[in-house]
């Protein structure tokens, strides 16, 4: 199979294949980092939520990481999801609830060109930049996330969280309305 060179590659690959074939569909990706920077936005001391591309059956939204972003331990509303190291380097750790709270299942470094992949059946999972500067992460939903739980640590909960970009392709806003 032929590597994926361009987002717009990416997405018409993804637009052609069967479930089965979408992880395989990732693992192809040899994307050059200037290709993602059109789509990169940034917020001092947490992350931002880029769509890249939002279809029926899948969604790919890149993540900017500010050197210090973590997100709250949350779920996928029973998607797949893949996350591919772009840039710098994530922590990924997974958590199952217990009686004394979470216990952490696996915890796993991303590096660039590396893949992860999560569902609620696996349990919860946050995800943090450990680069001392920014890092980007290409989340890969199948299919889209509109809401998803999320723990509150001031409540001790979990709550239901509507999912929002940051940014969003002229065209797919144009879409929308």
């Amino acid at each position: 199979m032929s590597k994926i060179t361009s987002i717009d590659q990416l997405i018409e690959c993804f637009d052609n294949a069967e479930p089965s074939e979408q992880v395989s569909v990732l693992k192809r990706i040899e994307i050059p980092l200037s290709e993602f920077h059109d789509y990169a936005t940034w917020k001092k001391g947490d992350y931002t939520r880029n769509c890249i591309a939002r279809r029926e059956g899948f969604e790919f939204i890149l993540l900017c990481w500010d050197n210090t972003a973590v997100t709250p331990i949350h779920g996928h509303d029973g998607q797949n999801c893949w996350v591919y190291q772009v840039d710098g380097e994530i922590c990924e750790k997974r958590y199952v609830e217990s009686d004394a709270g979470f216990e952490v299942t696996n915890e796993a470094n991303l590096t660039p060109g590396r893949i992860s992949y999560m569902h609620d059946r696996m349990g919860f999972h946050t995800i943090e930049n450990i680069s001392e500067t920014r890092a980007m992460t290409l989340h890969v939903y199948a299919n889209p996330i509109d809401r998803c739980l999320v723990y509150c640590d001031e409540k001790q909960e979990f709550e239901e969280k509507e999912m929002v970009y940051d940014t969003m392709p002229d065209h797919l806003l144009q879409n929308a309305g």
